[in-house]
């Protein structure tokens, strides 16, 4: 047992430093172990996979290893929510027991930090709509007296303002070095103090977006830290292929064709081709945003119409004409230069849409806004190439990281070759504490009966239950269709995804103690409900992706030229680890009782259905729904 191993075994023993020290810490054999496998991976220097499930305490399970190791730290979340509880609540837990403290830093994305410059910038050249500029007026006054320049501080403007982002900085029109405001400037030293920390705790965008990937400043950093250790883990495929697509969005056009007018209006006033190329940009953006609305999310599908192909030739040619003007001004303006920089990155990306290759390509629209995004169809060698780069420590823990307790999935995924893998069960005694129940005589999904069908089961539920129950969608339409219904039904309080913030209605549902909360993908994970508020979870079907997804369907397609087969390689497992996430929101504690619905009969009816079974915890099982009714009648 190395010196390591023992120090943290000791820690979380019965008579250790947490038992001691934190009130209500109970030692766990669970625990122990995960926490002696991440040791074990330190002293080894191999990546682990651990998945840990729900109740094993598996944050300090890795919060001591990696502060008493000595080695530099990055502590990675799936959520702003298990950061601010790690930095704020667990972390300071541990160092208040610690003899010397090592120093510990929470780090941001650049959006959360305010731009002296770009503050100026607008306060020179303010917005027409008053609001926006009484906003912008206090957060000058704020970061007057503020040392973070954290965005999080501020509570004189309403979260989501539009002076938030005026007031903020991009990758894109960062000024870098070249910046007047440099010295001042509050990402610039939240950065340096997280190089000088012994451990820094940061969320899985945050590190492929804002460190890792697209951040040449941050690459300084994290050559420096030696041990990566990401909680959450099972969200990273996704994070790691959103962030390493490329996209063009109308609003960095629009930024484009802003930075141009404002330079011709305020400074270059003898170049109005400057304006004159920023509006023919917007306009053409506007065009392409005309073409696309409402006609689906497949480019390849949409290149097809002969409005689209014209209106993104147009654009190509638009910003062309915005690098042949911004050329004729270049060292006369910072921000111009900036933007100059970024033409052919621009450029650059957009060839992706008009020379498809093997990606998949998507549009998103919504609020007269487009999103075009090529992604790569496995991020897997980007992944293996990343680690082998910064040679460090990888450790990654999830309660659903396994496929019928097979980390393949995962492990394919992220590109990890010869791992550890540790799976432990959680201590919870579910045969005792949860009953699943998949109803008799249930329509299969795509009969148009269904959310009438699901309705009538969740009247059902929700009654016996007198509320206290998650009802969980796969859809919005499905979610809207059956909160209607109930409406009309029920007497206890209905909390519609949309109705508020996720954490609002949380907050709200558990203040309540009958009420009934309805919502889709963002509230399958993340959600930590005890205690007597909760006792039902359904869940309306399960939670395959679309096969017309485009990045699905690319997948697909890649799987079967290959001689793979799409459903076991690429739907079925995705959709299991999903269900898990889902199944994961009943019992959160060892006091917690409850029953979960699954209203799908293809979990019994068809083959792959035991995949999902075993994949789930040891529940007492039942068709009868009845007996799923009379259950919630005594909890």
């Amino acid at each position: 047992m190395s010196k390591l191993e023992k120090a943290v075994e000791l820690a979380l023993s019965a008579n250790g430093l947490l038992a001691k020290g934190i009130i209500g810490f109970r030692p766990r054999q669970v625990q122990q172990q995960l926490a002696r496998a991440i040791c074990s991976s330190i002293d080894t220097k191999q990546t682990l996979m651990a998945e840990a499930g729900t109740g094993i305490g598996k944050t300090f399970a890795y919060l001591l290893p990696a502060l008493l190791s000595g080695k530099k730290a990055v502590i990675s979340t799936g959520s702003k929510n298990l950061q601010d509880q790690l930095f704020f609540k667990d972390v300071p837990a541990i160092l208040s027991l610690l003899p010397q403290a090592p120093m510990v830093v929470m780090l941001k994305g650049r959006s959360n930090y305010l731009c002296h410059y770009h503050l100026q910038r607008n306060m020179v050249d303010l917005p027409s709509d008053p609001i926006v500029v009484d906003h912008l007026m206090r957060l000058r006054a704020w970061s007057s007296g503020s040392e973070s320049g954290d965005f999080a501080e501020v509570t004189s403007v309403p979260e989501g303002a539009l002076a938030f982002r005026l007031a903020g900085s991009t990758h894109d029109s960062c000024l870098g070095k070249r910046c007047s405001e440099y010295d001042r400037c509050y990402l610039r030293k939240a950065r340096e103090r997280a190089q000088e920390a012994s451990l820094v705790v940061i969320n899985h965008h945050l590190f492929f977006a804002d460190m890792a990937l697209k951040e040449g400043g941050f690459g300084e950093i994290l050559p420096n830290f030696e041990l990566f250790v990401f909680d959450e883990a099972h969200q990273l495929p996704d994070i790691a292929l959103n962030h390493f697509a490329d996209s063009v969005s109308s609003r960095v056009l629009a930024d484009v064709s802003r930075e141009m007018d404002k330079a011709y209006r305020t400074k270059l006033t003898d170049c109005r081709q400057l304006q004159s190329a920023g509006h023919r940009l917007q306009a053409a953006s506007a065009d392409l945003f005309d073409c696309l609305n409402n006609r689906g999310s497949d480019w390849r599908k949409l290149m097809q119409y002969d409005d689209v192909s014209l209106a993104i030739e147009q654009l190509q040619s638009a910003i062309k004409f915005c690098q042949t003007v911004l050329q004729t001004q270049l060292g006369r303006d910072d921000v111009l230069d900036t933007v100059f920089e970024r033409i052919p990155i621009l450029q650059s990306r957009l060839q992706h849409f008009i020379e498809p290759q093997n990606e998949a390509l998507t549009v998103e629209t919504r609020h007269n806004h487009f999103v075009l995004r090529s992604c790569p169809l496995s991020v897997a060698e980007q992944c293996r190439q990343f680690y082998q780069r910064l040679q460090g420590n990888w450790v990654f823990t999830s309660a659903t990281l396994t496929v019928a307790g097979k980390f393949h999935h995962f492990q394919r995924q992220m590109g990890i070759d010869k791992p550890l893998s540790v799976t432990l069960d959680s201590p919870f005694d579910y045969p005792k504490q949860a009953l699943l129940c998949v109803p008799r005589d249930l329509y299969e999904p795509h009969r148009v009966e269904v959310g009438q069908q699901l309705a009538n089961v969740a009247t059902e539920l929700i009654e016996a239950a007198d509320g206290r129950t998650f009802l969980l969608f796969t859809s919005y339409r499905m979610m809207h269709e059956v909160g209607a219904i109930l409406a009309r039904r029920v007497d206890q309080p209905l909390l519609v995804q949309g109705q508020g913030s996720k954490r609002t209605m949380l907050t709200k549902f558990q203040q309540l103690g009958n009420a009934v909360l309805l919502g889709t993908n963002s509230f399958w994970e993340g959600v930590d409900v005890r205690g007597r508020a909760l006792c039902c979870v359904m869940i309306d079907k399960l939670p395959f992706a679309s096969p017309d997804d485009p990045l699905i369907k690319a997948r697909s397609d890649e799987a079967m030229r290959r001689g793979g087969d799409p459903f076991n390689e690429v739907l079925l497992p995705q959709a299991v680890i999903a269900l898990k996430q889902g199944v994961g929101r009943l019992i959160r504690g060892e006091q917690d009782k409850g029953v979960m619905v699954i209203c799908d009969p293809r979990l019994v009816n068809r083959p792959y259905g035991k995949l999902f079974l075993t994949s789930l915890p040891p529940m007492r099982r039942t068709r009868d729904l009845a007996n799923a009714v009379a259950c919630l009648r005594e909890l």
